[in-house]
């Protein structure tokens, strides 16, 4: 912004309401599988890859995930992650990036870009309101998949 010229930006207040979105990005097509939740925990996690695990079934493929090693995201900090691989069995592989290593998660460069869009400097009053731009976002990209692989940088 001009200097002298900045936006006024609400505060959101004591405790604002929060909405989590997670998704998927599947690297060959670009097509993004999402879900939305109140709490980042196991249980949004194992919904994700419930949905992805849908998805491939009806294709017939194994899901297979790249994550980083949160608690929510291992066997081992997650019961419900536990029985979810033991479920899938073959059809789903969890692979873990290093810890501190952004350069191996480019879907990160898809979040940086849905923040830049979304949530930055945006001057919604109801989460409702935002949550609608968001939803509009990834409308915008799930028309054309090939800008979800060039921001992600696949081949």
């Amino acid at each position: 912004m001009i200097r002298g010229q900045q936006k006024k930006i609400r505060a959101p207040g004591v405790h604002p309401p929060k909405r989590h979105e997670c998704a998927a990005t599947d690297w060959r097509t670009g097509n993004i599988v999402r879900i939305r939740t109140e709490k980042r925990n196991a249980a949004a996690f194992c919904r994700l890859v419930g949905k992805c695990i849908r998805r491939s079934a009806r294709r017939k493929r194994r899901v297979i995930i790249v994550t980083d090693g949160a608690r929510i995201h291992t066997p081992e900090g997650s019961k419900q992650v536990a029985e979810l691989l033991q479920r899938y069995g073959r059809r789903l592989k969890l692979r873990y990036v290093p810890s501190y290593s952004p350069e191996c998660m480019p879907m990160e460069l898809l979040w940086n870009d849905w923040r830049d869009n979304v949530t930055h400097n945006h001057d919604r009053l109801k989460i409702t309101e935002l949550e609608q731009d968001s939803d509009r976002y990834f409308a915008r990209r799930s028309h054309n998949p090939k800008t979800v692989l060039k921001t992600i940088g696949s081949p």
